[in-house]
Order: structure tokens, then sequence, then C-alpha cells
């Protein structure tokens, strides 16, 4: 993720901070979704190229992602660049999609809190357009079946604490259920 520097620019996160990031607990970051309003989503930027002739075999996918928080406002940036190669790996082309998703926070919220949901929520609310851009820009270049991946998130802790997991008979290992 990136965050506003203090001159309003974009700066990446990792380099600047990542040993200070930390994750927010429960309570904050449920506070924080709970006052969270989605506001807007848009496609900003839509662009592809065929460079070479040929049958693209290979795809890889290049995800950035950054927010900028002005007050209350909190814009989140998605950018996705398709590059399609063949079997010997030449290039033959490229997509490349943006989307901002915007939202407004009841309050000024933590860098955590914001982080989070923009890895979490905010990536699953804006997959489907990324996903269907992508496709759309690579089949009229001539490049068929290009998706974007699914995402498969992975909770950083499971949804119950172990005392408050039940065994529930011919379920699977891994499954737990909500008692409360």
């Amino acid at each position: 993720m990136t965050a506003p520097s203090t001159d309003g620019s974009m700066m990446d996160i990792a380099t600047a901070a990542s040993a200070e990031v930390h994750e927010p607990d429960a309570a904050t970051y449920n506070a924080f979704v709970e006052g969270l309003e989605l506001t807007e989503i848009e496609l900003v930027k839509v662009d592809g190229e065929r460079v070479a002739a040929g049958v693209a075999t290979q795809t890889r996918f290049d995800l950035t992602a950054g927010y900028l928080q002005d007050g209350t406002a909190i814009c989140y940036r998605y950018d996705v660049i398709a590059h399609l190669t063949n079997d010997p790996g030449t290039e033959l082309g490229h997509a490349a999609v943006t989307v901002v998703l915007t939202t407004r926070s009841t309050a000024v919220a933590e860098a955590a809190c914001i982080e989070r949901f923009g890895g979490t929520s905010g990536a699953l609310i804006v997959h489907p357009y990324l996903r269907e851009a992508i496709a759309s820009i690579a089949q009229r270049l001539g490049f068929p079946g290009v998706l974007l991946p699914m995402i498969k998130h992975q909770p950083d802790e499971p949804a119950v604490s172990l005392k408050e997991a039940v065994e529930v008979p011919n379920a699977d290992t891994d499954a737990q259920v909500d008692t409360t």
C-alpha cells in the first residue's frame, strides 16, 4: 500500500514504515468499518496495446494498491497490468486498468485500519471491476480468455477463539461454529 506524504503525493508505506505498521485490534477495526460509507467506485484508467503478432500462452499480473486520506475521505487506488507473452517469453501486449474506490469515514482513522480495509474488503469490492475490464481489453486486443485470478482471502485469525469453538458431528476437521 502507499500513503500520502506530507506534501500530498503518494509514498510507499512498505519502505517508509514497514516495521511501524501494526494490525489494529478487532474492536478498533470493527468500529472503523461500521463508520465507513462507500461513496464511489470509478474506472479511471483503461490502457492496452498489442506489440507483436502471436498467441499469448502466458499472462503475468501485476497489482499495486495505495490510498490517499483527506480528512474523513479515503480514496483507495488499485492498478492491474496483465503482461501477455508467448512460450519463449516474448511480450505480445498488455492490458492495464485502474479503479478508485472512495469511502467516507465518520472519523479520521488509523493507518492500520485503512490499510487492512484496503487490502481485504476494498480489494474484494473492486475485484469484479478489475477482472471485467482486463478481460474486455485483452479480448479486444485479440487475446481471448484472459481472466484476473480470484482473490482467495484467508482471514488473519480464526473466526472464533478455540474456547468458543464447538465440535460438530460429521464436519470437516477445520470447521468451526460460532456459538454466540
